[in-house]
């Protein structure tokens, strides 16, 4: 498989298992937007520090330390980031009935430096942010009947759990893939995304209506390309 069709099915593959966590819970949404307390950490960084190079722990163990901070979340995302003037990482945890947990570890020793509580979104009270995701979400799903929108969140729920199915080393390694395809779709061309877009649209619409089994088997597949 060539490096860039791998990239493509990558980004897909991401894409796709995080938007069933986008569609319960606005842990993304409101990723950069969470106020942590003060933290001490041990790895200092300054603004245009590199970060990769400063970490002194896996993204896999501090997705491990995040899911033994708390007793029912499954770290779905994580990544490094400057809090308070420290370099740590940032690691959501989905619970099951979908609220979520933010935990920060610390990149130099491993440490939870911070724990959230459980968190549950109150949509009773919708803020401005809430309002954007719910008309995207509209949108998404305008013109199909009530069968059609309930068979595909149905599809994008498998996704999740195919995605959740995966070992936390498995999960790591998608994760960082996932992020230097991001990083070479930020060299492309206008034109070159608008393709790539148009790829991962029809691919993604192909994978969707897989069994779970099968989502599972293709993820466990594409993983195993990765080594």
């Amino acid at each position: 498989m060539k490096q860039s069709a791998k990239i493509t099915i990558a980004a897909i593959l991401v894409i796709g298992v995080f938007s069933i966590s986008i569609l319960t819970v606005p842990a993304f949404a409101e990723w950069d937007k969470f106020n942590y307390p003060q933290i001490q950490g041990t790895v200092p960084v300054s603004s245009g520090d590199d970060f990769e190079q400063k970490n002194g722990i896996a993204l896999s163990v501090a997705m491990a330390v995040g899911e033994n901070s708390v007793s029912d979340g499954k770290a779905m995302y994580a990544k490094l980031a400057d809090v308070n003037g420290f370099l740590v990482h940032k690691v959501i945890l989905i619970t099951e009935d979908h609220g979520y947990y933010k935990v920060l570890v610390d990149a130099g020793n491993g440490e939870a430096l911070y724990v959230s509580d459980m968190i549950k979104k109150d949509y009773s009270h919708k803020k401005h942010s809430d309002k954007k995701h719910s008309d995207k979400m509209k949108n998404y799903f305008k013109g199909m009947s009530d069968e059609q929108i309930a068979e595909k969140k149905h599809q994008f729920k498998e996704m999740g759990e195919a995605y959740k199915s995966l070992s936390i080393q498995d999960r790591a390694s998608l994760i960082v893939h996932f992020m230097q395809a991001k990083l070479q779709w930020d060299t492309m061309s206008d034109d070159e995304k608008a393709q790539k877009r148009a790829d991962m649209k029809q691919m993604f619409k192909e994978y969707l209506p897989l069994t779970l089994e099968e989502k599972k088997q293709k993820l466990h597949e594409y993983i195993q390309s990765l080594n």
